[in-house]
């Protein structure tokens, strides 16, 4: 159930090419309460980013399976032009190095379950993805629901 004190104008990007794990993620997000995009390949993140300013987080698959890049290469590119929306890279078949990753972007490796999603959300809301962030009124570090 969504917590009526999570602001919605805060939104998270689903980057991920197999449908019925980007609903589970998205579903996991929005009953937390938070408003949420998805996409299916990198030309419909990038549209959803140009579209929605409010987006502050991106989780983003590494295989996105007939996608001319990765989503790794993806998020270096959110990244360098898109420098205040945090990162979360995910993936069930390649642990980057962390070196091969955007700076103050996360990893979670698949399967895994709705609530590790959310604390791996949460966490990067409150470390702010090591400052790259600015400081919002809006900010709902420790407030989305379990």
């Amino acid at each position: 159930m969504a917590d009526a004190s999570v602001p919605t104008a805060f939104g998270v990007l689903i980057v991920e090419d197999v449908p019925v794990q980007r609903m589970a993620a998205a579903s996991a997000l929005r009953d937390a309460g938070l408003r949420v995009a998805e996409a299916s390949t990198v030309d419909g993140a990038t549209a959803a980013l140009d579209a929605d300013p409010d987006i502050r987080i991106m989780v983003t698959d590494i295989d996105l399976v007939g996608e001319p890049l990765t989503g790794l290469t993806l998020a270096k590119a959110v990244a360098a032009r898109w420098p205040e929306i945090a990162l979360l890279i995910v993936s069930g078949v390649v642990v980057p190095e962390p070196e091969a990753m955007p700076q103050g972007a996360r990893f979670l490796r698949k399967p895994f379950e709705a609530e590790t999603l959310l604390g791996a959300v949460r966490d990067l809301v409150a470390t702010r993805a090591a400052g790259a962030l600015e400081p919002d009124p809006r900010d709902i570090s420790g407030r989305i629901s379990s």
